[in-house]
């Protein structure tokens, strides 16, 4: 037999109203949390998983007082009505899976129950309990033996109607232990402006924010293009110094090859005071007749007096 703790839940309204906290009483942990949403001239709660805020099941109406709810679950996608059909007690009835259910009052007490409608004789078969232990506290137990005996493919979206429909309840009691003018979930006709902005303000925080994060880049970009340019810059320069560098040292190189061929050679620069006889192989290849003359005429002394007699 499975043990009936292992669909067994608490129910914890938070300090944040319309919130409430699903604890399974096994694990501690919270499955589902549950949010009321504000509608202009409706009702709507909503069942989330808490961790990735995915939407499981939500419940809509007029109010929360409506005889006619929908609840509507999501992937799979579904939808069940919620009818209010009791006249002098409490009771609501819902179809699943082509099966009857009802939430009744247990005699003389505040717990509601669930109960599977059978045909014939057989006794209706209770599949939920819900007991209120204080205002803000209540625990929901799933039968599970009861579950099991059910001819039902998905149970886990049954159990999601038994949760949103327990809720619906807690929120129209909570409507009605206060007046409407103090229920922030009640709003009428004249909020309806208001409410219509908030898609506009919604839009124009995300355009800002658009906005935003493109000056953003622009500023990154920017900074990017600037170092680039300063290190191109950089790499400019340094190259212009290697050139320069080379420019250098080549003409050092050329400059002491020159010095090197002109005083290790055969042929020696004449000199008025000095003369050194070289093979004619040593002498520089002879030039042009009219430039020979030319610097015959250039260089011939006015008289030829000297120590050579000349």
């Amino acid at each position: 037999m499975q043990n009936d703790d292992w669909n067994k839940y608490e129910l914890v309204k938070k300090e944040t109203k319309g919130v409430v906290e699903i604890k399974h009483l096994a694990t501690n942990e919270v499955t589902h949390k549950k949010f009321r949403q504000k509608v202009p001239g409706g009702y709507c709660s909503k069942l989330i998983e808490p961790i990735t805020e995915v939407i499981l099941a939500e419940i809509q109406g007029d109010s929360s007082k409506a005889k006619l709810k929908k609840i509507l679950l999501y992937q799979p996608d579904d939808s069940v009505e919620l009818k209010d059909s009791g006249i002098f007690s409490f009771e609501h009835k819902f179809r699943w899976e082509n099966e009857k259910f009802v939430w009744k009052k247990r005699a003389f007490s505040k717990d509601l129950e669930c109960k599977m409608v059978q045909s014939g004789d057989e006794p209706n078969m209770c599949i939920a309990l819900y007991q209120p232990k204080n205002k803000n506290v209540g625990t929901v137990n799933i039968m599970s033996d009861n579950m099991n005996r059910l001819n039902i493919q998905d149970r886990r979206g049954l159990e999601y109607v038994l949760l949103m429909s327990i809720l619906s309840f807690l929120d129209k009691s909570d409507d009605d232990s206060i007046s409407k003018d103090k229920n922030e979930f009640i709003l009428g006709e004249e909020s309806k402006g208001e409410l219509k902005e908030e898609p506009k303000k919604v839009e124009d925080q995300e355009r800002k924010k658009k906005e935003k994060e493109k000056k953003k880049h622009k500023k990154q970009n920017e900074k990017i293009v600037k170092e680039l340019v300063e290190e191109d810059r950089s790499q400019k320069v340094n190259q212009e110094k290697k050139d320069e560098e080379l420019t250098k040292k080549i003409v050092e190189e050329q400059k002491s090859s020159i010095g090197t061929t002109g005083t290790t050679g055969n042929y020696t620069r004449k000199t008025p005071n000095s003369f050194s006889s070289s093979s004619p192989s040593s002498y520089p290849p002879p030039s042009s007749d009219s430039n020979r003359k030319q610097k015959l005429a250039k260089h011939k002394p006015k008289e030829y007096t000297g120590e050579y007699g000349w």
